[in-house]
């Protein structure tokens, strides 16, 4: 091809074209991927539902675990391990749930 004709192959790409404007053959691929979207977010919901049962489990294993005179130490300070790595998964899940949510607004 020459430089003339290069040009010119495709008008839509030169005045006129506007990138906001999508064709209806992709929105179908759009709704799947919303519907994707909402599955994933209700898939975190009740992964965050579980970690927050673990959470509130281990935070009452470690109160207990606290209140007792006849438990070693490594015990407890393992019970406060878990029931931080619990309240941390809560947190991040949470946090991914609030992204989640903010993108499925902006769609």
């Amino acid at each position: 091809m020459r430089n003339s004709e290069s040009s010119s192959v495709n008008p839509s790409v030169g005045a006129g074209y506007t990138p906001h404007v999508l064709p209806t053959q992709f929105q179908d691929d759009i709704d799947v991927a919303g519907c994707a979207l909402d599955e994933q977010l209700e898939q975190m919901q009740r992964h965050y539902a579980a970690a927050s049962r673990a959470a509130s489990r281990a935070k009452f294993e470690y109160e207990t675990l606290q209140r007792r005179d006849d438990i070693p130490e490594h015990m407890i300070n393992q019970a406060k391990r878990q029931r931080a790595a619990a309240e941390t998964r809560c947190a991040r899940l949470l946090s991914a749930i609030e992204a989640l949510e903010d993108r499925l607004e902006n769609e």
